[in-house]
């Protein structure tokens, strides 16, 4: 689709006030700046669209809601104020609603929607309708947060090199999606390996940006692809989800231990290194980074906990092709993360080799069918049509003991070649349930699963019309069983 608009600007007027009279303010300088970086690493003018918003009291115009379906992009630039007006979160929602209409939010695994942080503000005085989505977007902070008092400061352009940082990974995000938008990229077809760049200690927040600038720009898709859960449950959920869609997992081991999340024990450094050490296999790479001369006085680290860690990390064996761990540089990490998907990359392209044996008879793949009680009938022609391709297919045990039917649920999971959640009469949080159980599965799992879906049917509600996930396909039914939209799914599941 062609859009009039590259990129529209969301804000809240008040954060656009100069603090001195005769001076521009935030966001004028913003909109300036990001339209040279953009149009310069574009090699094109870039086409940027603002309300002035001269009124902070004026009626949601409608030029406003005819250039919102018009734009490629929208940046939102964050602040209490922004969570708080009702105009600057419609603009928000009606952007989400013009790209559910169109193309979609997401393109690829990029979203449309940059998060641009002007201010933080508490999570709890964000909107429902904002909350869901902005927690899912990283983020692009234009403050810094003093390590002792606590208290931020605001990036302005003063602040040359933090400010220009900034701005330059945002343009180039920007500039990268637009160009996908328009065209796929020469080798766009070739499937590149995902990179788990775990999150680390506030001490090595800018290092790790540095990888992760480094290694997006060069087209990898870099995970975790939204901000990490702070509860225990949902970050072991989460995290062991996201390095199942890995093939290498880096790690970055401070002078800090790093934030607990609430029911644990273990920071968040430690728990995505037990979960990577969990999912080890011959094929997943792992590797595990400190700066030189740690915890001597140059770098001392005063925490027991992390002490302890990085002397088990230091003392431990396991080491080797598949686990390396590195006493080095950043710059010597980037080279050792290069080497390692050059070696995925040309073991991906060699052919398989031929089996030394006749191959036994073609064994049926096997598709788990978890439905609620209540849509056990609702299933039947989905049921029929997947035995009808070729596939055996299985529902969940509704009687008998729990025990029982919870053990059989683990065990079609972790044997079943494809799975398929069907969302109908059950609530919301049946279907969290589901995509729970399938995130736990999956480091388990010998093999990975062919193909998963949710297959969204009647009756309709508000949030199956919005619903979206990266963890399976998406496949409505909305107005009842329809078959050429399993074709996908089909051709997954028959690899």
């Amino acid at each position: 689709m062609n859009y009039q608009h590259d990129v529209f600007i969301s804000y809240a007027h008040i954060d656009n006030q100069p603090a001195l009279e005769g001076q521009t303010g935030w966001i004028d300088d913003f909109h300036q700046a990001l339209s040279v970086r953009v149009s310069q690493v574009l090699g094109r003018p870039l086409e940027i669209w603002r309300d002035p918003k001269l009124s902070g009291n004026d009626i949601f115009a409608q030029n406003i809601e005819e250039q919102l379906p018009q734009s490629a992009v929208l940046v939102s630039v964050l602040s209490p104020r922004y969570v708080k007006s009702d105009w600057c979160t419609r603009e928000f929602r009606d952007f989400c609603d013009a790209c559910n209409d169109a193309s979609g939010i997401a393109i690829g695994h990029k979203s449309r929607i940059f998060k641009v942080v002007k201010t933080p503000f508490p999570p709890e005085i964000e909107p429902d309708a904002l909350k869901s989505l902005l927690q899912q977007l990283l983020g692009y902070e234009f403050f810094q947060t003093d390590p002792q008092s606590g208290k931020f400061h605001e990036v302005s352009p003063d602040m040359k090199q933090e400010y220009w940082k900034r701005l330059d990974d945002l343009a180039q995000d920007i500039a990268a999606l637009l160009e996908r938008m328009v065209e796929p990229a020469p080798g766009a077809g070739e499937a590149k390996p995902a990179i788990y760049l775990a999150e680390g200690s506030f001490d090595l927040k800018e290092q790790r940006a540095d990888v992760r600038r480094d290694l997006e720009r060069r087209g990898y898709t870099v995970l975790p692809s939204r901000p990490l859960p702070l509860d225990a449950e949902e970050l072991s959920d989460f995290v062991a989800g996201e390095l199942t869609r890995s093939a290498i997992s880096v790690h970055m081991v401070g002078t800090r231990y790093g934030m607990v999340p609430d029911g644990s024990e273990l920071s968040i450094v430690e728990t995505q290194l037990a979960l990577a050490e969990k999912r080890a296999d011959a094929e997943f790479v792992r590797l595990v980074w400190m700066p030189p001369g740690l915890d001597t006085p140059g770098l001392e680290v005063s925490d027991a906990r992390n002490q302890k860690l990085i002397e088990r990390l230091k003392t431990q064996g396991g080491w080797g092709d598949h686990a390396d761990l590195l006493e080095t540089g950043i710059e010597t990490l980037k080279t050792t993360i290069d080497e390692q998907i050059r070696s995925i990359e040309e073991a991906r392209k060699k052919p398989p080799a031929a089996p030394a044996t006749t191959p036994a008879a073609q064994v049926s793949a096997q598709i788990y069918l978890i439905c609620d009680q209540q849509d056990r009938e609702q299933v039947v022609a989905l049921k029929g049509f997947l035995f009808d391709s070729g596939f055996e297919v299985s529902l969940p045990l509704f009687e008998g003991d729990e025990a029982d039917i919870r053990s059989e649920h683990e065990e079609a999971l972790g044997s079943c070649d494809g799975v398929v959640v069907y969302y109908g009469a059950a609530d919301e949080l049946f279907l969290r349930k589901k995509l729970r159980d399938l995130q736990k599965c999956a480091a388990d799992r010998k093999q990975p699963l062919r193909a998963r879906a949710i297959c969204i049917a009647p009756p309709l509600t508000a949030s199956k019309q919005d619903f979206q996930t990266h963890e399976a396909m998406v496949i409505q039914q909305a107005d009842g069983f329809q078959p050429g939209a399993w074709t996908t799914f089909v051709s997954a599941v028959n690899g």
